[in-house]
């Protein structure tokens, strides 16, 4: 079945029957009624590894400020981008739908207007919406020194208050759009990161004392490409000192060449957490931290030189798909770490049920609401990945994918991925090609049969 039969039969604003069930009223409400709605502060930074911060464990890098959210938060240590780049990833959790509904399968293809997305359903409730940063659902795919402007409309898929480009990675010379969609210099700024979180304090500050509540979108850039880090946030690693993982060790033997891209990746992400730090201090300072529900997600990680590339994304393999996942609402959401899954599509389902609103019912994804909050719930077997070129399932011990990327990788004995089981486990791989076909069919992939055994 070719996706435009498929959404014809979806019919945009319904489910499959086996997805429906996560579109009905809400599974957990818990504000009183009489309280004010909760704000929603998302944080996503662009190709932030799920394997690199302190929270984690990592032994190098620092994100102190992180590191106290994830104290305070739930944390989903088996968290995915199902679809591990930018365009894609960043499609679900606008949409709460996987790459074969949406659409969006690989960067440079825009995001349909049809479908309910996450700004919608809050602005339709009332709230004062805002996004600032990458946006790169617009279907372009510019060159690194250009920029890309959304205009007014459909095309921000809900989001009013609007300080978003298509795609632009410079952080040192800070642009934005004027309002006659000219690209002009922000002034006093020379580090991107920190025009965007002043610009998020300022969103706070004008709506925080408003009758109707906020969500705003913060859509950081580093630790993606390119090499610009303040140098004061550089000089705080050595490269010398970084310890390397097995898989680093084995399929990159340019060390020094690698070390200097970490010290890059490292300082980057300290840089960012100390803005994610100042935004998280402003929710203190209002006195509204107990009133907000914060998550802290990626689009994808990096893989670091863990299979022969210095830098990228796009591939079947853990260091690309995990990424950092927290969710924290004082006094509502239990902190706490777990191992359930959690992709995409989830977050925006997430959020909506957290804040007692309604999901949409054309939604794939599945609130984790219930489990954030203590409550029992059951958890998934596992979830579909892919994207133009594979498709795959994890389920937080097997990666499988075929297509371009034929690859079965067992975290529970190789965790640095050194072995590739497709060729050496073939029951095992039988076995993962019918949970995959099984999936495919659950979550209306167009072509299931390709999976079938």
């Amino acid at each position: 079945m070719k996706r435009r039969d498929f959404l014809n039969t979806l019919g945009v604003a319904a489910s499959t029957t086996a997805l429906s069930a996560t579109a009905a009223a809400p599974a957990t409400a818990p504000a009183a009624a009489s309280r004010r709605r909760p704000n929603v502060l998302v944080i996503q930074p662009d190709q932030h590894s799920a394997f690199v911060t302190g929270f984690a464990g990592h032994p190098d890098v620092k994100t102190p400020h992180l590191d106290r959210l994830a104290a305070q938060s739930t944390v989903f240590t088996h968290a995915v981008a199902n679809s591990p780049v930018c365009s894609p990833c960043r499609a679900s959790i606008q949409s709460g739908l996987y790459w074969h509904t949406h659409g969006v399968d690989a960067n440079g293809v825009r995001l349909p207007t049809g479908f309910p997305c996450l700004a919608e359903v809050f602005r339709n409730e009332g709230y004062h919406t805002g996004y600032i940063g990458k946006w790169h659902l617009d279907g372009g795919e510019p060159p690194e020194d250009t920029d890309g402007h959304i205009p007014a409309g459909p095309r921000r898929q809900g989001w009013n208050e609007w300080w978003g480009f298509e795609r632009q990675h410079e952080y040192f010379e800070v642009f934005r759009y004027n309002t006659a969609g000219e690209k002009v210099r922000v002034p006093g700024y020379d580090w991107e990161p920190t025009w965007h979180a002043d610009m998020t304090i300022d969103f706070m500050r004008r709506h925080q004392q408003e009758a109707d509540p906020w969500c705003f979108y913060v859509s950081f850039g580093p630790p993606h490409k390119p090499n610009q880090c303040p140098q004061e946030w550089l000089d705080r690693y050595d490269p010398a000192s970084f310890t390397l993982t097995p898989a680093q060790k084995k399929h990159f033997p340019d060390e020094a060449r690698l070390r200097r891209e970490l010290q890059m990746y490292y300082a980057q992400t300290s840089a960012m957490d100390h803005e994610v730090g100042r935004v998280l201090q402003e929710l203190e300072d209002q006195g509204i931290a107990e009133d907000t529900i914060v998550l802290y997600c990626s689009d994808h990680g990096d893989v670091l030189g863990s299979h022969g590339k210095l830098r990228g994304k796009w591939k079947p393999y853990s260091t690309a798909f995990r990424v950092p996942t927290i969710f924290r609402w004082p006094g509502q959401v239990r902190p706490q770490e777990t191992a359930a899954l959690i992709g995409a599509p989830d977050l925006p389902a997430t959020l909506v049920d957290l804040a007692g609103l309604t999901t949409p019912i054309s939604w794939q994804g599945e609130s984790q609401a219930p489990r954030c909050c203590g409550e029992p719930q059951a958890v998934r077997e596992a979830l579909p990945m892919g994207m133009r070129g594979w498709d795959g399932c994890y389920d937080g011990r097997y990666i499988y994918s075929q297509g371009l990327d034929n690859v079965l990788y067992d975290h529970a004995t190789d965790p640095h991925e050194l072995t590739n089981l497709i060729d050496r486990s073939p029951e095992l791989v039988a076995r993962k090609k019918a949970q995959l076909h099984a999936i495919m069919q659950q979550t209306g992939h167009p072509e299931p049969e390709q999976f079938a055994v």
